[in-house]
C-alpha cells in the first residue's frame, strides 16, 4: 500500500472510530430523564410552572440530553425526602416541617413576624442556608439544589372572626414546622394533615380552617370552603421547602450534566421558584375574591396581641439551631440583612 494511501486510511478509520465513541456517548447522555417525584395536583404551580422551567432549564443547557419527567402518587407528602434520598426518585420538593425532628436549621425562614413576598424571603433564605445553615449537614444523602418558603401565610375559616383571641379553641389546620408553635401560641386546637388533605379536613368538619397562604385558594379550593381571611402584615407564619436531588443520582451525571444542575441551583433558583409562587398568590387572591372570599386585616392592637404570644418563639428556634452547631443569632441577623 502507498504511504499516502495508508495514512488517508488511518485518518478514515480513526474519524469512524471517534464518530462511534461520540455516539456512544450522546445515546448514553441522549435519554438521561430524571424523575421528579410531586404531589399537590398539576395546576398548582410547582407542577404547572416550577418543574416545567427546571425542565427547559437543563434541556437548553444540554442541548436536550438532559430533561425532567414528573410523576405523581410516588408517595405522600410526608415521605418526599425519603423518596429521594433513597433513590425511588431523583427529585422532589420536600416541607420541612413535614419530618420533625429532622430539620431545625430551616425553621428560621419560617419565625412569626415575617411578611413579604416569596421571591424576597425565598433568596434571603437560601443566600442564609449557603452561608451559615448548611454548616449543619441536615439532609443525607441529597443535594440541596434550593430552599424556598410561601407567600406570607394567612388564616382562612369558615366562619368570620374579628381577631386573634377568636382562634383560641378552633380547630384549625396547621403545616407542621414554626406553624405549629404559632397555633399553641394561639390556643389553637391543631390538625395536622399534609395540604392535599385540607379540603377533605374542612369539608368533613373536622377543622373549621387552615393556615394556609393565598395561592391555596385556587391551587387546594380553599376558596370553596373558606370564605373569610384573617391576615396580618406584620406576619404571622410561613413554610420552608426545598427542592433536592438524590445525591448518587447526581454524582452519576457527566460532568457536563452536572455543570447544567450547578448553573441553575442556589439563589438565583429559589427567587425564580418564588417569583412562581408570588404569581400563584396573585391568581388565588383573584379566585378567592370572585367566591365572595372577606379579607380583614388586623389591627394595631391584634398586632401586639399576636407579637406578645409568639415573642417566646424566635428564642426557642435560635436554641434548636444552636444545638445543630450553627450561631442561630449570627444567621438571623444574616437573613434579615438580605431582606
Amino acid at each position: 500500500m502507498q504511504k499516502s494511501a495508508f495514512i488517508k486510511t488511518l485518518v478514515v478509520g480513526t474519524g469512524a472510530m471517534a464518530m462511534s465513541i461520540g455516539a456512544a456517548v450522546s445515546a448514553a447522555t441522549a435519554d438521561t430523564v430524571l424523575t421528579v417525584s410531586s404531589w399537590a395536583s398539576p395546576k398548582h404551580t410547582m407542577n404547572a410552572n416550577v418543574f416545567p422551567w427546571m425542565n427547559e432549564e437543563l434541556k437548553s443547557c444540554s442541548g436536550g440530553s438532559l430533561s425532567l419527567k414528573v410523576e405523581y402518587g410516588l408517595a405522600p407528602p410526608p415521605a418526599q425526602y425519603d423518596t429521594v434520598r433513597d433513590g425511588v426518585a431523583d427529585i422532589t420538593w420536600m416541607v420541612h416541617g413535614y419530618t420533625p425532628g429532622k430539620f431545625e436549621t430551616t425553621k428560621i425562614a419560617e419565625l412569626p413576624g415575617l411578611y413579604g413576598k416569596s421571591e424576597n424571603v425565598s433568596a434571603a433564605f437560601q443566600a442564609t442556608w449557603e452561608k451559615h445553615l448548611s454548616a449543619a449537614n441536615e439532609a443525607k444523602g441529597v443535594e440541596i439544589l434550593t430552599n424556598f418558603v410561601h407567600g406570607p401565610g394567612m388564616i382562612h375559616t369558615v366562619k368570620p372572626i374579628s381577631g386573634f383571641k377568636d382562634l383560641n379553641g378552633m380547630k384549625l389546620r396547621v403545616g407542621g414546622g414554626v406553624a405549629n408553635a404559632i397555633g399553641r401560641a394561639l390556643g389553637v386546637a391543631g390538625v395536622n394533615v399534609p395540604a392535599p388533605k385540607v379540603y377533605e379536613t374542612i369539608s368533613s368538619g373536622v377543622a373549621d380552617g387552615v393556615f394556609f397562604p393565598m395561592e391555596t385558594m385556587y391551587a387546594f379550593k380553599v376558596a370553596e370552603l373558606t370564605k373569610h381571611t384573617y391576615r396580618n402584615t406584620d406576619g404571622i407564619y410561613t413554610t420552608s421547602f426545598a427542592i433536592i436531588l438524590n445525591s448518587d443520582t447526581f454524582q452519576s451525571l457527566s460532568g457536563a450534566h452536572q455543570k447544567c444542575v450547578e448553573n441553575m441551583r442556589g439563589v438565583k433558583m429559589a427567587a425564580k421558584v418564588g417569583a412562581y409562587w408570588d404569581a400563584a398568590d396573585d391568581l388565588g387572591m383573584e379566585k378567592g375574591l370572585e367566591a365572595g372570599l372577606v379579607i380583614t386585616d388586623a389591627n394595631d392592637a391584634d398586632k401586639a396581641y399576636f407579637k406578645e404570644l409568639t415573642a417566646s418563639i424566635e428564642a426557642d428556634v435560635l436554641a434548636e439551631i444552636n444545638k445543630r452547631g450553627v450561631d442561630g443569632k449570627a444567621a438571623l441577623a444574616f437573613f434579615k440583612s438580605q431582606l
